[in-house]
């Protein structure tokens, strides 16, 4: 659609906090599967209701999503912050801005012991695989393409571009939202202020490596996540800083994106009368 989400940040980080509303306000007897499913969807609900803010004021004040999606991520971090330096502040942790552990039942299950492998990853394979559905297979996708090339001809064509775009970064948001409860449910258990490395910036390098095409996403997904887990590594081996992983990654996309010019433009040298 060439709508340009820079807000998985946000969306993830209240994907995260409304998922953990559930978790830290239910009984330890609360069945797994209802507790879960309960965070699942309140992860996906906070992540698509955070992307619908700018969806709003870019189709009602043509306000630009880059910038708003991108200043909403600070938003979302500050209440981030009144949640772990307030009411939801483990009274345990030492003046720690950490909530809580989560119980058991509220914890996403492990598909290989003494791994952090959790069922988020099937998550993410399922989002592949329905994303590509919808974007190649339907209407939907069909029209959302028509208007990222030329929404003046979607328009013309009758096209709902507002609806659209809605169901669009309701979507985007929601599976933020949903990485977002992974995380918090399944690595960490607990709700703090550093629940994100930089994954949703990351997400935008993927995205652009990629091409848009939601299987290779799948592909780079795991090439920089072999990058970021590889970076701890590095450090203590090799004595480099972390921020390596950062360079190599912005290489990558920085490469990628010289090379887009060289796809859309030609080097005339100026032809001989």
């Amino acid at each position: 659609m060439k709508f340009w989400n820079i807000g998985a940040y946000g969306q993830y980080i209240m994907g995260a906090i409304f998922s953990s509303f559930f978790a830290l306000n239910s009984s330890d007897a609360t069945s797994p599967f209802i507790l879960l499913t309960l965070m699942c969807l309140a992860g996906i609900a906070g992540g698509a209701l955070w992307a619908l803010i700018p969806a709003l004021l870019k189709l009602v004040w043509e306000v630009n999503e880059v910038i708003s999606t991108l200043l909403l991520n600070y938003i979302a971090l500050y209440i981030l912050k009144y949640f772990m330096y307030g009411p939801w502040r483990d009274p345990k942790s030492h003046g720690f801005p950490l909530s809580k552990m989560f119980a058991e039942n509220a914890q996403l299950p492990k598909l290989i012991r003494h791994t952090r492998v959790h069922l988020g990853i099937v998550f993410g394979i399922i989002a592949v695989i329905v994303i590509y559905i919808v974007i190649k297979k339907t209407r939907f996708g069909y029209e959302n393409r028509v208007i990222g090339e030329n929404a003046y001809a979607a328009r013309y064509a009758g096209i709902n571009i507002f609806k659209n775009t809605m169901i669009a970064m309701a979507i985007s948001g929601g599976i933020a939202g949903l990485a977002g409860m992974s995380q918090v449910s399944g690595v960490i258990h607990l709700l703090q202020i550093q629940i994100n490395p930089d994954y949703g910036y990351t997400a935008i390098i993927v995205a652009w490596l990629a091409s848009l095409n939601p299987i290779a996403v799948l592909l780079v997904a795991v090439l920089l996540g072999g990058i970021e887990a590889g970076g701890s590594q590095i450090q203590m081996i090799m004595h480099v800083p972390f921020g390596i992983v950062g360079v190599i990654e912005s290489s990558i996309l920085f490469a990628l994106l010289g090379g887009e010019i060289f796809k859309t433009y030609r080097i005339d040298f100026g032809r001989k009368k």
